[in-house]
């Protein structure tokens, strides 16, 4: 019999590629789009061509435009990012200041969270609830029933809350100052749904993770205040910072831009042993030891990307490139040594990537 994954690989493929008809899946069979990685792909601004990528990690099968294939419409106006929590996908579509949420046996929608204003991030708390963050300056973290998809409480934060990392019974939540800026953490008991923390760290946090020792590492993209003229005011570097979890308590900070560069990083992640952090900056992917304390010199992954992600199961390294937002971009994947593996085209504007 065939698999139902393969049986709805071969449905979508039919609807991109001819105007073959294919008999209704096999639903009493595991699959779907379960497992695999999810490409977020924004789309033009204004243009509501955002959409996701899937990509079968075991047979090197992609399908674009997944969301729209199934359910016979666009998916929406910019699409930040995407979480799993069990078979159901939450896609955050930020101008259409909604969360899609589909069926990962099917990609099929079933419902959508919508009333927002700027949402940028999604993490599951527990089967039952996840924490959602939105806003550009006076920042807000929605807390969503995961089973009816509603919104049951608002958790006030810092500016422009972007990504978030949960330990113990706690969630961490960088604070990336949205149009403006900040240097917080806001610290949320998932029990109360109350900040019970704030701590300050660099300029401008906007990504988050934890190491195989608890200790957390914090990507902050640096400060920059514009003139009337666009031209650069007040700018700062930018850096990682290592933060103890418990206490908020900072071991160490590092700069890791330039003044001067243009670029302020949004992405780090972490190989599988939890023992060496990556992070994008000017020139590409870079990487660091937990421990030696110091960054390398010269890019582990050279290139113009635009988002990364590293499988949890086989540490390849997925290179997101946006070569402009009015066509497809491509996503890279690159061994354990950096050395490129293969290249797949995928959606406009490819920012980040998810697995499961």
């Amino acid at each position: 019999m065939i698999s139902r994954k393969w049986s709805l690989l071969s449905v979508i493929a039919c609807l991109f590629l001819t105007n073959c008809t294919k008999d209704k899946p096999d639903d009493s069979s595991e699959g779907g789009f379960l497992h695999g990685a999810y490409i977020s792909n924004e789309g033009a601004f204004g243009n509501s061509n955002g959409s996701v990528s899937y990509f079968d990690t075991d047979s090197a099968y992609i399908i674009n435009h997944v969301f729209e294939a199934v359910n016979g419409r666009p998916l929406g106006d910019v699409v930040q990012s995407m979480a799993v929590s069990g078979d159901k996908g939450f896609i955050i579509v930020n101008n259409s200041q909604k969360v899609e949420v589909v069926d990962l046996k099917t990609f099929a929608s079933i419902g959508v969270i919508d009333g927002l204003e700027y949402p940028r991030s999604f993490l599951p708390v527990n089967t039952k609830k996840g924490y959602l963050t939105d806003g550009n300056f006076s920042g807000r973290v929605y807390v969503i029933d995961i089973e009816t998809l509603i919104i049951t409480d608002t958790i006030p934060v810092g500016a422009g809350p972007e990504k978030l990392v949960q330990f113990k019974n706690n969630v961490i939540v960088t604070n990336s100052g949205g149009w403006g800026n900040d240097s917080t953490l806001s610290v949320i008991d998932t029990g109360t749904d109350k900040v019970i923390h704030t701590w300050m760290v660099g300029m401008n946090p906007a990504d988050v993770l934890l190491d195989k020792n608890n200790l957390l590492w914090v990507l902050c993209k640096g400060k920059v205040v514009w003139n009337e003229d666009w031209t650069i005011g007040v700018e700062t570097t930018s850096s990682l910072v290592a933060v103890d979890p418990e206490t908020g308590s900072i071991k160490q900070t590092q700069n890791i831009g330039a003044v001067g560069d243009f670029y302020w990083p949004l992405h780090i992640g972490i190989n599988k042993n939890r023992d060496r952090v990556f992070y994008l900056e000017s020139g590409g992917i870079y990487s660091r030891s937990i421990t030696n304390g110091s960054t390398a010199g010269d890019p582990f992954i050279r290139g113009n990307f635009y988002g990364f992600g590293i499988d949890p199961e086989t540490d390849l390294i997925y290179a997101l490139y946006a070569p402009s937002f009015t066509t497809s971009g491509w996503m890279f994947r690159h061994k354990t040594d950096g050395q490129r593996l293969d290249s797949l085209e995928v959606g406009i504007g490819p920012g980040q990537v998810v697995f499961n």
